[in-house]
């Protein structure tokens, strides 16, 4: 593997443990650090309301853009920055110019993430928009493509939303493929795509998953400050957005009011500057590294905790996500074949903290579940102290 952890986490600030919590949160490098408070003070020797702070704030934010669209491989005027993942699905679902009559097709609520479930069902009550729901094959979280044809041959049909990767799981669903079935529609179907857990631990490219909007954090696998997300919006989809919100930096007066350009019209009211150059600074640190380097050893991580949990504990555990590493993200979810599995999960979670390494307590069709999100800075030694103490506790717990 051509990366060395070791060295990657003394651009971190040092951790008290072991952190393997990266699909919930991740920290934030030094240089990122830096770049905030850098940004901060320079924005007040300069004079917060002065032309130069204003041209430094101009140049911040075409820079950002011009990162992030590389990163996706989008053009920088299809870039709106928001304040997370969950205000950019909202600035779409009430953005959208639809309908009574009109309808959208989801994800079962059961097995998605609550901020790309909830925004979509809000239209339903408010708006009068039918929501379609796909049903959900395996524990997985994986769908039928072939089920999902026949929904969007059916009248009235404006969006598909699906997560890319699943947030419990680590199951890739079949973007591309559902973006080829949109396209052979004989209507224009908008596809929303929530890349929260991919963007930033595995290659991401809008153009190849055929999308018209996707968002996704600073926090996350971008390892940039909190308090931040991004919107991508196609520019064919531009003619069926409005904006949600309105300011003086998104519209203007002439003969009644005007919009200015995209992205700019939808973005009112965005005051994010600090962060936007922390996650400037996150963004050149781990595009430095490579993405497919981190991917490989964010799964080669993965793989690690798989390969024990199957071949040790096979007989204890359940063990989600599918066999092929093709497949999945670096996610890796596990519960117990026992009746009290639920309070075996808190109680694991629990200890596991106390013992300074630290993972989370998710759901999968309402069982709770041990989910393990291992980063590029997270070194072979952590996932071995992590299988010790983890062996010794289900020792204690059996």
């Amino acid at each position: 593997m051509d990366l060395d952890p070791d060295s990657i986490k003394r651009d971190f600030p040092r951790m008290r443990g072991i952190y393997l919590n990266n699909a919930s949160s991740t920290p934030v490098p030094f240089i990122a650090i830096k770049a905030v408070t850098d940004f901060l003070i320079s924005y007040d020797e300069y004079g917060p309301d002065s032309s130069a702070s204003a041209s430094m704030l101009d140049e911040l934010l075409s820079r950002a853009r011009k990162e992030v669209a590389r990163l996706i491989n989008c053009k920088e005027d299809e870039i709106i920055f928001t304040q997370s993942t969950t205000h950019a699905i909202n600035i779409v679902a009430n953005s959208l110019k639809i309908g009574r009559g009109d309808a959208i097709v989801i994800r079962d609520g059961e097995h998605e993430h609550p901020a790309n479930h909830y925004a979509w069902l809000r239209l339903r009550d408010g708006r009068g928009v039918m929501i379609r729901t796909l049903n959900i094959k395996d524990e997985d979280g994986s769908i039928d493509v072939e089920e999902l044809k026949k929904i969007v041959n059916s009248e009235g049909i404006r969006l598909v939303a699906l997560s890319h990767v699943l947030f419990n799981t680590g199951l890739i669903l079949p973007v591309e493929e559902v973006s080829k079935v949109l396209k052979d529609s004989d209507r224009r179907i908008h596809l929303f795509v929530d890349a929260a857990q991919s963007v930033g631990c595995m290659d991401v490219d809008v153009k190849r998953l055929g999308c018209s909007f996707m968002a996704f954090p600073s926090s996350k696998w971008l390892c940039a400050p909190p308090g931040l997300g991004i919107l991508y919006c196609s520019r064919d989809a531009w003619d069926d957005i409005e904006p949600l919100y309105v300011g003086g930096e998104s519209a203007f007066i002439h003969d009644g009011l005007c919009y200015r350009e995209m992205p700019y019209m939808m973005q009112a009211g965005f005051r994010g500057y600090a962060l936007l150059a922390g996650l400037l600074a996150s963004l050149q640190y781990i595009t430095s590294i490579g993405i497919a380097k981190i991917r490989n050893w964010d799964m080669h991580l993965a793989g690690m905790v798989r390969e024990e949990l199957h071949n040790h504990y096979h007989d204890k555990i359940n063990l989600y996500g599918p066999a092929d590493p093709n497949l999945r993200s670096s996610i890796v979810s596990f519960n117990f074949n026992d009746n009290a599995s639920d309070m075996m999960v808190g109680r694991v979670v629990k200890d596991l903290e106390r013992e300074g390494i630290i993972v989370a307590e998710r759901d999968v069709l309402k069982k709770k579940i041990v989910r393990v999100s291992p980063h590029f800075f997270n070194s072979e030694d952590d996932i071995a102290r992590f299988l010790a103490t983890l062996k010794r506790l289900l020792v204690l717990t059996s």
